[in-house]
């Protein structure tokens, strides 16, 4: 079953979502939430959100009793298709009638999706009212919502958190200059850097990738390594002097 799972979710993976879902159908012995899992985190993470749902329907229709991974998928499918109200249902009846107790992760996905829909006053009741202390997950799930809706004070709390759960990651840090600039604290910034400095904390690379012609290709900021660079790095002048052509003619119609 687990050779099944990771098929589907190789296939899904990889953009052939109808593959991954042809697998799961022809697949006799369902009695493993495991599948249905898979199947489920497939759908939603491809935006299918109602098709995850009824999946899920079938799932308990069949007699197979969801766990806790089922619990973070399904909440999630609810998440990408926007259906908030379903979503804290099913969230708020599954210790009756699952026996499931959520923990951190479980919440992590209630926040998204209370906070993707912009129900910040009921995500935050939520986030008070919880039985566990908040860990990453959380806050990073709070980052991510409210960067989406330009909650700078909820996204400042959350990036100060994870600097001290997560003290070793540059990317909070880096965050949370980003917003204190954005505020126009310059004097918070420093004392960022100072603390990078003193937890010897190092930025790490960005990288960027892209398949062509089934190979894949990696780059970074000012890369010099790529074996085309010198074709990459022409392309991208010429597409800078056409933009400060269309920049040029804009400015003169808008003279005009």
């Amino acid at each position: 079953m687990m050779v099944i799972s990771s098929l589907i979710g190789m296939y899904s993976k990889c953009g052939s979502l109808k593959v991954g879902k042809r697998i799961f159908y022809l697949t006799d012995n369902k009695q493993d939430p495991v599948l249905w899992n898979r199947m489920i985190f497939a759908l939603a993470q491809h935006g299918h959100g109602e098709q995850a749902v009824k999946v899920f329907d079938d799932m308990v229709k069949q007699g197979v009793k969801p766990d806790r991974t089922t619990l973070v998928v399904i909440v999630n499918a609810y998440s990408h298709f926007c259906l908030v109200q379903e979503g804290l249902r099913y969230f708020e009846c599954i210790s009756s009638d699952h026996g499931i107790i959520p923990d951190q992760q479980h919440y992590a996905c209630l926040i998204d999706l209370l906070g993707r829909a912009g129900c910040f006053d009921q995500l935050m009741n939520h986030l008070e009212k919880m039985p566990c202390k908040p860990d990453s997950r959380i806050w990073n799930a709070l980052l991510g919502v409210s960067r989406i809706h330009g909650n700078i004070q909820l996204e400042r709390k959350a990036a100060e958190q994870l600097t001290e759960l997560e003290p070793q990651s540059s990317a909070a840090y880096v965050l949370l200059s980003g917003i204190y600039g954005a505020l126009r604290k310059w004097e918070s910034i420093e004392k960022v850097r100072h603390l990078m400095n003193k937890r010897q904390v190092r930025k790490g690379v960005a990288l960027s990738w892209i398949e062509l012609e089934n190979k894949a290709h990696v780059f970074t900021v000012s890369d010099s390594l790529h074996s085309l660079k010198g074709a990459i790095y022409s392309v991208l002048d010429q597409l800078t002097g056409q933009m400060d052509v269309d920049a040029s003619l804009l400015e003169i119609e808008c003279r005009n």
